[in-house]
């Protein structure tokens, strides 16, 4: 009975013992790869006319073994219908990017200008740097006036103190003269701005022009024309197209004003009310990021005041 009542005492502790220990708990497996692809594009505006643009993929360190990317695209284009593209890019080891073409098919439709978004939807093999996407236009040969002006960058109010208003780079601070707008030619054609004119508000009312763009202007792709209101214009501003204006004024009111572009037939082509701004910014509103962003004030996203004829960090269209 002794025997037995020391066995049964043993299992217990032995059932106890057991009972506390812990299996260890196995590590998460967390893959984490030393590549990162970004995406981009040659080419963010393409006409319908079976033009064609290079979607590429690209590493910041060799993979030794093959990354695939996946790509999505959304936006008011449709893949198959108004474009053809690879869902999918291989980049091969030992290489850091491969591309794949993106070719606009042509139509009769008169649809207008269509908009692809193109974005990295997964990785296999690597990581995404980021969220990456990129935008590309597709624009409509169909439409009877298929060109794309835009405002980029306006000065208003240059800035009054010493010489850091002085956008037309004379050496000279001068309200009026150093007042400029930045027209770019957001299309896949060259325009020709001959005959243009250039209102203010008041301007407008009684029909006549700031500005009479010159004869044989003619603006190429992806380029950009500043007006500056006057003053001995010095610089390369980005070799961009320059000029001043016709009447030495453009005559832009700090408190509130309306910019409006006519073409030679006097047919209304680009206009913006810039009354919603600030009244003395002391520097100009530009897009951000350029072409496709929203106004803001430059030192917003640059500590200079402004940027005629370069995008806001200085490099050229």
């Amino acid at each position: 009975m002794r025997n037995n009542t020391i066995c049964l005492a043993m299992g217990f502790l032995l059932v106890a013992f057991n009972a506390c220990k812990t299996d260890d708990v196995a590590p998460k497996n967390v893959i984490s790869f030393g590549s990162s692809v970004s995406l981009s594009v040659n080419n963010t505006i393409i006409s319908e006319n079976n033009d064609s643009a290079l979607i590429k993929v690209e590493l910041n360190t060799i993979s030794s073994s093959d990354v695939q990317v996946i790509l999505s695209y959304t936006g008011t284009a449709i893949l198959n219908t108004d474009y053809s593209s690879n869902i999918t890019i291989v980049i091969p080891s030992g290489s850091l990017s491969n591309t794949a073409s993106l070719f606009a098919l042509q139509d009769t439709l008169k649809e207008g200008n269509e908009i692809i978004n193109i974005a990295i939807e997964s990785v296999i093999g690597a990581a995404e740097n980021g969220i990456q996407i990129t935008e590309i236009t597709i624009e409509d040969d169909d439409v009877t006036n298929p060109i794309n002006l835009i405002f980029n960058e306006i000065l208003y109010d240059p800035s009054n103190s010493g010489l850091d208003g002085d956008a037309n780079g004379d050496g000279i601070y001068s309200q009026s003269q150093d007042e400029f707008i930045e027209i770019y030619n957001n299309s896949s054609k060259a325009i020709d701005l001959s005959g243009y004119k250039i209102f203010d508000a008041n301007a407008l009312l009684s029909d006549t022009p700031r500005h009479v763009i010159i004869a044989g202007t003619i603006l190429q792709p992806q380029k950009a024309l500043v007006i500056f209101g006057g003053g001995t214009l010095t610089g390369t501003f980005g070799n961009a197209l320059v000029q001043k204006t016709t009447t030495g004024d453009l005559n832009l009111t700090n408190a509130g004003d309306v910019i409006t572009i006519k073409d030679a037939l006097n047919i209304v082509v680009l206009s913006i009310d810039i009354t919603p701004w600030s009244d003395n910014p002391n520097e100009s509103y530009t897009r951000n990021p350029d072409i496709t962003g929203d106004f803001v004030q430059h030192v917003n996203v640059n500590a200079k005041k402004f940027s005629p004829g370069t995008k806001v960090t200085g490099d050229p269209f």
